[in-house]
């Protein structure tokens, strides 16, 4: 009898043990949930721009991302797959990275909306909304432009303006030549230039700036923008002494007016004095005969 219990506390431990064992192996340890990595929700691009719409999705595992457009139920892809029939869009994804970038080659005014970035789920779907806005870029081509031609006395300042304008965005730079030689502050410590920048705009402006000319100021002067825009203009440096006979002037300050006037009225009196001195010598003929 003691046997036949002792053998039945055998059977019925192994079949508690067996039951543990099972259950241990049914528990499945819990996966975090998939959770999006921060990326910006309002995004603008220009008409015929390369659009990307940021989407990193972290502890994805075997969970599929899908984008769509808001007011539509049909999805734009799926995992790396372009779902619809349009050959401007596309993923960016790279294997073992957590970026599933919806892509919209040459994107138009109809694009703009509000897209969602998905995460396929049995239980929820996990979503993040992005905003997508369009700007027209029809506007007036990059253009360039330079102060007109100038002439100023020797000692007198310079000062040149060029303003450039991109189409997209503000140039990066502005380069100044003189007679197809570079200028820059450091060799040419005489010329000062100053930068002015309106990114409202599009426009960089860059002045250039000479206090007191000298002749070796002479020349061509070109203005180039980093968007490879071109103006020039020419600075004339004049003499003094030049620029004042070429007025008809003298250093003294009398005009060629009163130059010639007094050449008149000193001529006169040299005929007049010749006139009295031959009266005076025809009279002491007279008296002497």
């Amino acid at each position: 009898m003691e046997f036949i219990n002792g053998a039945l506390l055998l059977l019925n431990a192994a079949f508690v043990v067996s039951e543990f064992a099972a259950l241990s192996f049914n528990v499945r340890p819990e996966t975090p949930a998939p959770n999006f990595l921060p990326s910006p929700l309002n995004v603008t691009f220009r008409r015929g721009d390369l659009a990307v719409l940021i989407c990193s999705v972290y502890n994805l595992g075997t969970k599929t991302v899908v984008w769509r457009r808001q007011e539509k139920s049909f999805p734009l892809t799926s995992g790396t797959m372009t779902v619809v029939a349009d050959e401007r869009i596309q993923i960016g994804h790279v294997d073992f990275k957590n970026q599933w970038d919806l892509m919209i080659k040459n994107v138009q005014p109809e694009d703009e909306g509000v897209y969602e970035c998905q995460v396929a789920s049995t239980n929820k779907h996990i979503r993040r909304m992005i905003s997508l806005t369009v700007i027209d870029s029809r506007i007036e081509a990059p253009e360039i432009s330079i102060s007109e031609e100038q002439y100023v006395e020797r000692g007198e300042p310079v000062t040149l303006h060029c303003n450039a304008t991109g189409q997209h965005y503000t140039p990066d730079e502005i380069d100044w030549f003189r007679n197809g030689e570079k200028i820059t502050s450091e060799k040419h410590n005489r010329i000062k230039l100053f930068k002015q920048l309106s990114i409202a705009q599009k426009t960089f402006t860059s002045i250039l700036s000479i206090d007191k000319s000298s002749m070796e100021d002479n020349g061509v002067y070109v203005c180039r923008s980093s968007n490879m825009r071109i103006a020039n203009t020419k600075v004339h440096v004049l003499n003094a002494e030049t620029s004042n006979k070429k007025r008809g002037t003298y250093h003294d300050g009398y005009t060629n007016e009163q130059v010639s006037s007094g050449h008149m009225k000193s001529a006169a009196s040299r005929i007049r004095e010749l006139t009295f001195t031959y009266i005076f010598v025809f009279i002491l003929q007279v008296f002497k005969y």
